[in-house]
């Protein structure tokens, strides 16, 4: 509990007040603590999804199975269910965990490799450890991923239409990714001693390309998830 509770001062920290965050920022491996915070918030992350798959799909499918069962039937048939439920969420938790885990560490340690290189061959100096620790942090931008899981769940109870969904997926990225520009910048800033100009700037090379994948995304793999959530 007290973990949690730390992880979300820090988080309320980066999140309002992040030139502060940034300026009392105490360089330590990034291994620490911000290898944790970057962990429980691809974890917590996890939860919520596994919650939107196991409400959207398998309570979808396993509802039509039981509808016929009443009475002592039920009360026989229901501890076995609600132990395959369980089960199966475990199982949904463990794979999504794995996917979060790995992809969050991988493309935020990749943005902190590029930006270092970028300023390295600009000529400034600055840690690569301290920028693997910036980066980490800015996964904080990653927790409000939980509000499109509920959108999710709202649009496949019919009380939201897919169109409007995609309309509030594709402006939350775009608030998602503009905020850690923010973010990124400011680490670059206290990192390599380069002026506001220049950090936005360099900085703009990975913030193109979430935006570039969020084109991708957009095009290919939304008509893949009106099947699953409509």
């Amino acid at each position: 509990m007290k973990m949690l509770q730390t992880y979300l001062s820090t988080w309320w920290t980066i999140m309002i007040r992040p030139i502060y965050f940034y300026t009392k920022l105490k360089e330590e491996s990034w291994r620490a603590d911000a290898l944790t915070f970057l962990l429980i918030t691809a974890w917590l992350v996890t939860f919520f999804a596994t919650v939107m798959v196991f409400i959207t799909q398998l309570i979808a499918l396993g509802s039509p199975l039981i509808s016929d069962i009443k009475g002592f039937g039920l009360l026989v048939v229901l501890p076995v269910l609600l132990t395959l439920m369980l089960v199966f969420f475990m199982l949904i938790l463990l794979i999504l965990g794995g996917v979060f885990v790995s992809g969050f560490f991988v493309a935020l340690y990749l943005v902190a490799l590029v930006l270092h290189y970028i300023y390295s061959v600009l000529g400034k100096k600055g840690s690569l450890n301290r920028m693997i620790q910036s980066t980490f942090y800015s996964s904080a931008v990653l927790l409000p991923l939980i509000i499109v899981f509920l959108l999710m769940i709202i649009t496949k109870r019919g009380a939201l239409s897919f169109e409007l969904f995609r309309v509030g997926y594709n402006f939350f990225y775009f608030l998602m990714v503009l905020y850690v520009y923010g973010l990124w910048a400011i680490a670059v800033r206290k990192n390599y001693q380069v002026s506001r100009p220049l950090a936005f700037v360099g900085t703009l090379v990975p913030v193109l390309g979430l935006l570039i994948f969020g084109l991708i995304f957009d095009k290919i793999a939304f008509s893949k998830i009106g099947k699953f959530i409509t």
